[in-house]
């Protein structure tokens, strides 16, 4: 045809852009609009405008759209307890999570699906990881791994130090390197020359099945229930199982009443792993 011409969409057009195009590029024009709230005109796409007409909603700058949302929060919070909140919270987080999580597989899906982007992808993955710890100091690992440990409200705890010291007061400290990052996880205490980790596991932030027999009962001190946290702390020892370390758990209770019994039964570990590499 006489005149025809190709969009940048692929079909065919008369004027060099298609008529769907042209609607697109009309709804995402900047318009001026007047908030109904403080009467100060701010910018607004034209498709915003259009859906808020559609819904006999008047227009609303940004920053009072803000305001009246903490107002809701904050009247939705008032009869809530805090673990209503909390849970309230983690089904939010759960669904933006699972949205996430089917575009992330379907991004994953598409690479994997092409041997050379998949081994480009692996590789810069690790080259990420190993670089992450290998291009900064030493005084900076240590401020980044105590800045992650509060941020998580998990600070090394007086028990750890106090069992940190007595292997050392043993002489079982030796090759030992206290919360290095390994796979994702910070140890309390790793040997890798044994393959070794020792874990300090307070009552309280571990739920001791001693103390928690209920797995549904919701535990303040970590805004989770007890079976969450078991959970979580089996995921974490499966990946130190599976890369070949042994896993010694200090509990807090049994600590405090026999300390010397605790710091035995890593002597015995140290020493069966030190039978098997043939180390005397």
């Amino acid at each position: 045809m006489k005149g025809t011409s190709v969009c940048r969409c692929g079909r065919a057009c008369m004027e060099g852009t298609c008529w769907k195009c042209r609607q697109k590029n009309k709804k995402k024009e900047v318009l001026e609009s007047v908030c109904r709230v403080c009467d100060k005109s701010f910018k607004r796409t034209r498709r915003a405008l259009e859906d808020g007409e559609r819904d006999n909603r008047l227009p609303i700058c940004p920053i009072c759209r803000g305001k009246e949302a903490s107002i809701r929060l904050r009247e939705l919070r008032a009869d809530q307890t805090p673990k209503q909140r909390s849970e309230q919270a983690k089904k939010a987080r759960n669904s933006v999570k699972a949205d996430a999580s089917e575009t992330v597989r379907k991004q994953w899906d598409t690479i994997r699906a092409n041997p050379d982007k998949w081994q480009k992808a692996k590789n810069r993955l690790k080259g990420l990881s190993a670089n992450q710890w290998a291009n900064i100091s030493d005084e900076d690992r240590d401020r980044r791994i105590k800045a992650f440990m509060g941020t998580h409200g998990k600070p090394r705890s007086k028990g750890n130090d106090a069992l940190k010291k007595m292997m050392q007061e043993a002489g079982l400290y030796d090759d030992f390197v206290s919360e290095e990052m390994f796979k994702g996880f910070i140890p309390d205490e790793i040997n890798h020359g044994l393959h070794i980790i020792v874990e300090y596991y307070g009552d309280i932030y571990h739920c001791n099945p001693i103390r928690y027999r209920d797995p549904n009962q919701y535990v303040p001190a970590i805004q989770r229930t007890v079976e969450e946290q078991w959970k979580r702390d089996r995921r974490r020892l499966g990946v130190f199982y599976k890369y070949g370390y042994s896993v010694v758990i200090v509990w807090e209770k049994d600590f405090h009443r026999d300390p010397k019994r605790e710091i035995e039964r890593i002597r015995n570990e140290i020493d069966k792993k030190r039978m098997v590499v043939g180390i005397v």
